[in-house]
């Protein structure tokens, strides 16, 4: 982002199996500063947005992060709802313009199966982010040249 790249990305994280203790925890350790020192970087994305899913048993977690810097250009409770709304789920008391929560049980009578629920999910939460130019549109090759073999003469 520093030098004119992402924005923005949604990913998704295993380990917290759609607890939003844990997915807060995950999103702390991604936006803390990296140390340039240690062999083994950690964190470094806090001027980045995103969206991470995680998916349990018991409910699909989702976790909108908005640098404060972005949060004029989109808004997180915005973007999660849009997110949310795909299977009736439920944003977290304490969201705010800036880092917003949400859940979507699951319910196999329904068949909302969490891990069935998060690809489309994150499809939505990336569409959201086309839709207002923050996210790269992978069919806009404009700026990009391709060159082939018969380009250069050998």
């Amino acid at each position: 982002a520093d030098m004119g790249g992402l924005k923005f990305f949604c990913t998704s994280v295993d380990e917290p199996a759609g607890d939003m203790e844990f997915m807060d925890a995950c999103m702390e350790a991604m936006n803390e500063k990296s140390d340039p020192t240690q062999e083994e970087r950690k964190g470094g994305s806090g001027a980045i947005g995103k969206m991470i899913f995680s998916a349990g048993d018991h409910q699909l977690g989702i976790v909108a992060y908005v640098p404060d810097h972005l949060k004029d250009e989109i808004d997180a409770i915005e973007w999660i709802r849009k997110v949310l709304a795909l299977f009736d789920g439920k944003l977290e008391d304490g969201s705010n313009k800036v880092y917003a929560r949400g859940t979507i049980k699951a319910d196999g009578d329904a068949n909302k199966f969490p891990l069935k629920m998060k690809e489309p999910c994150i499809t939505e939460a990336i569409s959201y982010l086309k839709g207002k130019s923050l996210f790269p549109d992978a069919d806009s090759d404009d700026d990009e040249m391709v060159f082939g073999d018969d380009d250069f003469p050998s």
